[in-house]
């Protein structure tokens, strides 16, 4: 099963198609169904890289028809592929474009928040914006101050735990402390959001986290 994942995706990335492409190679069945071509694949190089590991089996798409023993047939097939490659590069344009358009004026891509960050809604507006979240704000300070003064996420995440009785994942940590909107910064723009520290204290937040990390690997 490849639910879910884009036919523009190389090989490499869609793990069942390997496992396909593996299960193919040694023999374990004659013919491959698919409902469209374009599920199927949308980059002409990946599909022909997929049809010279696959060999004799033979492919079928239940929603369309094409006809591979003769050439006119095999062009077709390359051109729908190459249409349906330049369809998905068109929407990863758009989609680009409205997603920088995003960030430049402070507008989440997401709706899923960082700890001590929410999402707000402007009345008149409509308008939605990165702001800190009151119920967490005063909890994230104290965690990036704690973090800076004694230098080791275990006892942060310790002092978290017996503070506030949070529980926060290790790694939940990690990517919290690297995260670039901790000084107002997001994919380039300085002014995404309201920060917690200026941007002198986060490259200072980065060194000691790039040390720690040295020193860690040093001791194993």
């Amino acid at each position: 099963k490849d639910e879910g994942v884009s036919g523009r995706k190389p090989i490499k990335k869609r793990p069942e198609l390997q496992r396909m492409i593996q299960d193919a190679e040694k023999g374990m069945f004659e013919r491959i169904l698919f409902v469209k071509l374009d599920r199927f694949f949308r980059s002409v190089a990946e599909y022909y890289e997929c049809m010279k590991r696959i060999g004799s089996v033979i492919w079928t798409a239940t929603e369309e028809k094409y006809d591979l023993s003769n050439a006119n047939g095999r062009f077709f097939i390359t051109a729908k592929l190459a249409v349906a490659e330049m369809e998905a590069d068109q929407t990863g344009e758009r989609i680009r474009m409205v997603n920088d358009h995003k960030v430049t004026t402070g507008q989440p891509l997401t709706g899923s928040m960082p700890f001590g960050f929410m999402i707000k809604t402007d009345n008149l507006t409509g308008k939605k914006s990165v702001v800190k979240n009151p119920d967490e704000e005063h909890i994230l300070s104290d965690v990036i101050e704690h973090y800076m003064t004694y230098q080791s996420k275990k006892k942060t995440l310790i002092f978290l735990h017996t503070k506030y009785n949070i529980d926060m994942p290790y790694k939940t940590l990690s990517l919290l402390l690297r995260n670039s909107m901790l000084c107002g910064e997001y994919r380039g723009n300085p002014n995404y959001c309201e920060p917690y520290i200026d941007k002198e204290t986060f490259e200072l937040l980065q060194k000691i986290l790039d040390r720690n990390i040295k020193q860690n690997t040093a001791n194993n």
